[in-house]
């Protein structure tokens, strides 16, 4: 198919039916299975990237229009894309709103996420949408902000303000605790002093716990320093009463 071309509803469908002909069974059902999601034909995540990087050289405008698929694949298509797009910055940032109305998945968050590039170029407005999403009611927008925190700015200039946004976020749904609590850990990693500031003061038992089981895991700390966080766990009313 030509990706560049102007998208038409026609097109949009041949497309769909051009995605099932890329389709790995096997990779497939692996897949399916990480994202918990039914709908996911099997196109390796190198081709949805390669075909992204097409489309944005293109009509993308059209495509993101006319993108409402059921399917995982052209709906990450539509994420990838924004990370090819050289535009103004508050622009970009309507069209990741618009997509996050689109996402149904931790998997087309964080893929997302990883290939904004302009979030290096833009910092200031960056870390204001970031924050901006953490308060938001999609719980796909707030795992958003937390994973762009957690990917382009736990560094020396703003490590303080995202852990105090990080911290202090609440929330009952389980993908936006995990992110902030894999935020939390890599902070550990390299903050390990001033991260600690922050932690104690998180009042929810399962990201506190969950930080320092991530902490834990990481092969980048001693054998003696993880029976320190081990010994910083706390014992849930669940485990108390069990």
């Amino acid at each position: 198919m030509n990706f560049e071309e102007s998208w038409t509803k026609e097109k949009y469908q041949e497309f769909i039916e051009y995605l099932k002909t890329l389709s790995d069974l096997k990779y497939q059902e692996f897949h399916s299975k990480i994202i918990e999601y039914e709908e996911v034909l099997g196109v390796k995540t190198s081709e949805l990237k390669n075909i992204a990087k097409r489309i944005s050289k293109g009509d993308y405008k059209s495509y993101i229009e006319l993108n409402n698929s059921k399917f995982y694949e052209p709906i990450m298509i539509e994420g990838l894309i924004l990370g090819y797009l050289k535009i103004p910055f508050d622009e970009l940032i309507n069209y990741i709103n618009n997509y996050l109305k689109k996402v149904t998945n931790w998997a087309h968050i964080d893929l997302l996420v990883t290939n904004l590039r302009q979030f290096k170029k833009s910092p200031k407005e960056g870390f204001k949408y970031a924050k901006s999403l953490t308060h938001s009611k999609n719980n796909w927008a707030k795992r958003c902000g937390i994973v762009i925190l957690l990917t382009y700015y736990l560094h020396d200039i703003y490590i303080d303000k995202t852990l105090e946004v990080a911290s202090s976020i609440k929330s009952g749904d389980y993908y936006v605790k995990m992110a902030i609590a894999w935020l939390m850990s890599i902070s550990y990693i390299k903050y390990k002093e001033t991260t600690l500031v922050y932690l104690v003061n998180i009042k929810d038992d399962f990201i506190y716990n969950k930080t320092l089981s991530k902490i834990i895991d990481s092969r980048r700390i001693s054998l003696e320093e993880k029976d320190f966080i081990r010994s910083l766990k706390r014992t849930t009313i669940k485990e108390k009463i069990g």
